[in-house]
């Protein structure tokens, strides 16, 4: 196999040309069989063939040669990278690149070079099968290119579309949001109480704890009662029920009548429940600083998390409760740390 280069690659993992080169003898599809013969003496190279006859050359720079071929001058010059790579002869300067087939000549398409399965094509025909070629790779790149862009325009469609929705969240949860402070609250609160004669710090810590409760999971969520047995089937283990089961439903009582709520009978729940939530956080700001003032830290802030609790055994927290909770933590005086900080 040898004989014929069968299996042996050129620089690009090509077949090389099919042909035998021995040292006395070529064999070629174009040129043909020819005996030839080689000497070289004092920087001149002497080649005999028996089909182009006696050539004389010698080097003349780097990459130059200059040859006498049968009497006729012959200038060749290689010079660059296979990208773009001058060629230099008696005819002139010429520019030539390599493909994945051969080579293409920009400014003498006839001197291109086409080489496929180890049958090498030259002039015109070779040309066009480079530009064919190099007219796919280029639609390939171009395919490439776009899918990506594509899929980079879609990663980025997705995230504006992410970003955009999470604002229009935080914005509609803004005005959603009971923007309501202690400063706002506190004086429709102790108008309130003084109405009804209460004086929240003379109350008893239970009452005061068993208020705060119904305040926040009972009339926090539009309702006027809640059924015990319900809470107990939701929340047995939760502070709420022992409340509940204990003071909850008097002072609740009381607390309807100071709000000016509705009579309501139980299971009865909505808006109407309470017409005023000013009121409402403020009647809960006073009691909860009256509770803070008679009780120590740790013991405030597990009542903050029992009342929490209490909030979410009926489920989920509404923007009043949100408020509450809000209220809540600024007049127990209760100072919260987020996961993760010092």
């Amino acid at each position: 196999m040898g004989f014929l280069k069968f299996g042996d690659k050129d620089r690009a993992g090509r077949q090389k040309r099919i042909e035998h080169t021995g040292r006395y003898l070529r064999a070629s599809r174009t040129g043909g069989v020819a005996l030839r013969a080689h000497v070289k003496a004092a920087g001149i190279n002497l080649t005999g063939n028996t089909s182009h006859g006696v050539r004389v050359s010698t080097r003349l720079a780097k990459n130059t040669q200059v040859a006498l071929q049968n009497g006729r001058f012959v200038l060749r010059g290689r010079y660059g990278s296979d990208a773009a790579k001058f060629n230099l002869s008696k005819s002139g300067l010429s520019v030539s690149s390599k493909t994945g087939l051969g080579t293409i000549n920009w400014i003498r398409p006839g001197r291109s070079s086409v080489k496929f399965a180890g049958v090498q094509l030259r002039g015109h025909k070779a040309a066009a099968a480079n530009g064919v070629y190099l007219a796919l790779m280029a639609m390939a790149v171009l395919s490439r290119v776009m899918v990506k862009g594509v899929a980079l325009f879609g990663r980025g469609l997705a995230g504006g579309i992410q970003w955009g929705v999470g604002r229009w969240q935080e914005a509609r949860q803004a005005r959603e949001r009971i923007e309501l402070t202690v400063v706002d609250v506190a004086p429709a609160g102790e108008r309130v109480l003084d109405a009804h004669g209460v004086v929240p710090a003379e109350e008893p810590l239970p009452d005061l704890f068993a208020a705060l409760v119904f305040l926040s999971a009972v009339m926090g969520r539009g309702e006027a009662r809640v059924a015990p047995a319900s809470v107990e089937a939701d929340a047995p283990n939760t502070p709420f029920a022992g409340a509940l089961a204990g003071d909850m439903q008097a002072v609740g009582e009381q607390l309807r009548g100071w709000l000016n709520t509705a009579p309501a009978s139980a299971g009865d729940s909505g808006p109407d429940a309470v017409s005023d939530p000013t009121s409402l956080l403020g009647v809960l700001h006073q009691l909860a600083r009256a509770f803070a003032g008679r009780t120590e830290d740790d013991l405030r802030t597990e009542a903050l998390f029992a009342i929490d609790d209490a909030v979410l055994a009926l489920g989920k927290r509404t923007i009043l409760q949100d408020a509450m909770l809000d209220i809540l933590v600024e007049s127990l005086d209760v100072e919260l740390t987020l996961a993760g900080e010092r």
